[in-house]
């Protein structure tokens, strides 16, 4: 039905709730470029559910058949995001034009739902992630071809799903060096449209909604690693000369002696391996027991079964050795200083769902819609206030996203 104002027609709370669907869909930037297949196995906010990864195998050679052992690799995925605002508008207000109604009521709200989802994406993968080496240097485009010969070497599908994302300075670097590579016309198309252009085999993006990368002034004095042959999610290091400061999660170190690996071959890829802080902890005894990720696997690493059977867990090795006793850590970039970031991905690293927020059976204003093709879904409830004569709109967007391969995903930090 077609609304317009001077036809005395009023705005209709599924015509509103459209539009306000339609504005978040063209203002998200990280939202489309993730994975999106999980939205129907929620039912509401607050839920969780552990996301099962493929099983991976790991072949033996010679005759002698090299039984693999099934395991589940799974990771909690929770909807744990709800953002809305609140509209106040008189009936006469109803009688806008859609076009200004939109513009005087929704955009403004919208915009900024449509930020706070983009946010959390960001947020998540500044926690997660492989380390390409930039640091201390300006991003070029020779940045994204070690980028994603990084990525190669530990088997990210180069398959079309390559994506990167820009803060809003480096974009600007990028743009002028593309211009200097591809025909001003394509050029001046792929900004109008906020999308730099296609490069080293990434669709290359830029968003304001990207974090700093600020190392934690915790990292004084040499941190060693405390004790040999650790594995799993954490590890003890000492050597620190404060304790009053604290590790930051994000924070990127490595250790001497603990190469990546090519997880198609297990052999090392001749970079040291990157971990990521993924709590904030403190310093206690000049010593600290460090949350990371991934996980240190040299390939002795074991898991326990529904049983109690201890299942070897070889076909996700992911170093090429254990730490040694007093091996060094190095953090990335300096504590205290403040670094641009940007993200190198494929589209199955993170995972967003957003999902349908249960209507009030009391609220007369009621109104769900959803995107079949983006996935994306928003609320619209309201009440009327006799004593003014208006209505008061509440427009909800409820979600959760997650990092779940984060070897898909590399942080390039520039200066």
């Amino acid at each position: 039905m077609s609304v317009q104002g001077v036809n005395n027609r009023l705005l209709t709370d599924d015509i509103i709730a459209k539009e306000a669907l339609r504005l978040l869909k063209n203002n998200l930037v990280a939202a489309p470029l993730v994975n999106r297949s999980y939205e129907k196995v929620f039912a509401k906010v607050g839920d969780t559910i552990s996301l099962k990864k493929p099983f991976r195998t790991k072949t033996t050679s010679g005759r002698t058949l090299g039984k693999q052992p099934l395991i589940d690799q799974t990771i909690p995925f929770q909807i744990g995001y709800q953002e809305n605002f609140g509209v106040e508008v008189t009936m006469r207000d109803r009688t806008l034009s859609l076009q200004q109604f939109s513009e005087r009521y929704l955009k403004s709200g919208i915009v900024q739902i449509a930020n706070k989802i983009d946010k959390s994406i960001f947020d998540a993968m500044a926690t997660k992630g492989f380390f390409t080496s930039n640091v201390g240097n300006a991003v070029t485009t020779k940045s994204f071809l070690y980028g994603s010969a990084y990525m190669g070497n530990v088997a990210v599908p180069d398959d079309g799903m390559r994506r990167a994302t820009l803060n809003l300075m480096d974009a600007a670097d990028v743009s002028d060096a593309t211009s200097k590579v591809f025909n001003e016309k394509m050029v001046q198309d792929s900004i109008q449209k906020g999308y730099t252009g296609a490069l080293a085999g990434f669709d290359v993006f830029q968003s304001q909604n990207i974090p700093t990368y600020e190392p934690g002034a915790g990292w004084i004095g040499t941190p060693l690693v405390k004790g040999a042959n650790q594995t799993g999610s954490s590890i003890i290091v000492d050597g620190f000369t404060t304790d009053a400061l604290t590790l930051k999660k994000g924070d990127i170190f490595t250790i001497a002696g603990v190469y990546e690996i090519n997880p198609q071959n297990y052999t090392s890829t001749g970079r040291l391996q990157s971990f990521v802080v993924t709590a904030d902890v403190a310093v206690a005894s000049n010593q600290a027991t460090i949350s990371i990720s991934p996980a240190i696997n040299d390939g002795s690493l074991t898991t326990v079964d529904a049983s109690g059977s201890s299942l070897s867990l070889a076909a996700y090795q992911n170093v090429s050795a254990k730490p040694a006793d007093n091996a060094a850590i190095t953090l990335v970039g300096t504590a205290g200083n403040v670094y641009k970031q940007n993200f190198l991905f494929h589209k199955d690293a993170v995972t967003l769902a957003m999902v349908d927020l249960e209507l009030p059976q009391s609220a007369v204003v009621k109104a769900r819609v959803r995107d079949e093709d983006s996935g994306l879904s928003m609320s619209m409830t309201g009440a009327f206030d006799i004593n003014n004569h208006t209505e008061i709109t509440r427009i909800d967007a409820v979600w959760g996203c997650e990092v779940i391969y984060p070897e898909m995903l590399h942080r390039l930090i520039t200066n």
